[in-house]
């Protein structure tokens, strides 16, 4: 660890970051990391409050620069106009961890954005006339099942879905096309289309994502609805759901891989993943 440590930190300063500038990339990185301990305890059923029994939100203002009254209000309340009034409302324990992970998601995507703009302008050739370089980061995990699957197993796997059918186009359907141009003997290789899987997540008002889109915009809808809506809407080969998994909101994909069972808990929740407003006036008010 201490050897990749010292190649990154090397790294950097090749691609001209100073001290200065690393110290407040890491100061970020590990502020993210205090962010993902910090707890709020109930006042009521709907109010809450920061707790700091364990030393992570001390670290948090430090690095990022908030005040603790700040920081609490940002996340454990929310502001509504009322005419030209403007009034605080409490927000219930469950609905501030779900601000902080959209805060923790802002900041850390805001530094990778940071990260990869700052590499490509240093390696973009600027001379009269030259093509503009770029370095392109595709960060992607394996083909996930778990116990339960939500909704960051049906993103990632659907990610997979897309390059399987990339990777069946270049190797198999250009290759072969290619011989075939050419009168090149060749055996055709059978492989799994899946674009029926594609369809069932994409397709436009009868997939999986635009009908979630769809219970986002419309106030008030819930997870329930979600469910309902992909019971009656989806016509699809690879979706399946009997009345077992209708009775506990599940539904299942018949991926390329293998067949995934989902649970649409939290799914209208996680796909809206809005920072909201006070957390991002929080971050602008930093002193960092």
């Amino acid at each position: 660890d201490e050897d990749t440590m010292d190649l990154l930190f090397n790294a950097m300063r090749t691609m001209g970051f100073d001290q200065k500038e690393m110290e407040n990339i890491f100061g970020v990185a590990v502020a993210c990391l205090h962010l993902s301990n910090v707890v709020f305890s109930a006042i009521s059923a709907d109010e809450c409050k920061v707790e700091d029994s364990d030393g992570h939100l001390e670290s948090v203002l430090r690095l990022l620069g908030f005040q603790r009254d700040d920081f609490n209000t940002a996340l454990c309340y929310f502001t509504i106009m009322a005419g030209k009034e403007k009034h605080s409302r409490s927000l219930s324990k469950a609905k501030a961890e779900k601000g902080l992970e959209a805060l923790i998601k802002a900041t850390y995507s805001g530094l990778f954005d940071y990260l990869v703009k700052y590499i490509n302008d240093k390696i973009t050739f600027k001379g009269a006339g030259g093509k503009a370089a770029y370095i392109g980061v595709l960060d992607i995990f394996g083909f996930e099942v778990f116990e339960k699957n939500s909704f960051e197993q049906l993103c990632i796997n659907y990610c997979n879905e897309a390059l399987q059918q990339q990777f069946n186009k270049v190797v198999f359907s250009t290759e072969q096309a290619e011989y075939e141009r050419e009168g090149i003997e060749w055996s055709f290789i059978e492989f799994p289309d899946n674009k029926e899987v594609l369809s069932l997540i994409e397709h436009k008002g009868t997939g999986i994502i635009p009908i979630l889109n769809d219970m986002c915009v419309a106030p008030g809808l819930t997870d329930l609805n979600f469910a309902r809506d992909l019971y009656k809407r989806v016509v699809n080969p690879r979706f399946e759901a009997n009345a077992l998994q209708m009775g506990k909101g599940q539904f299942v994909v018949h991926h390329y891989a293998l067949s995934v069972t989902y649970d649409t808990e939290g799914f209208v929740e996680k796909n809206k993943d809005e920072i909201p407003k006070e957390a991002k006036e929080l971050l602008e008010s930093s002193s960092n």
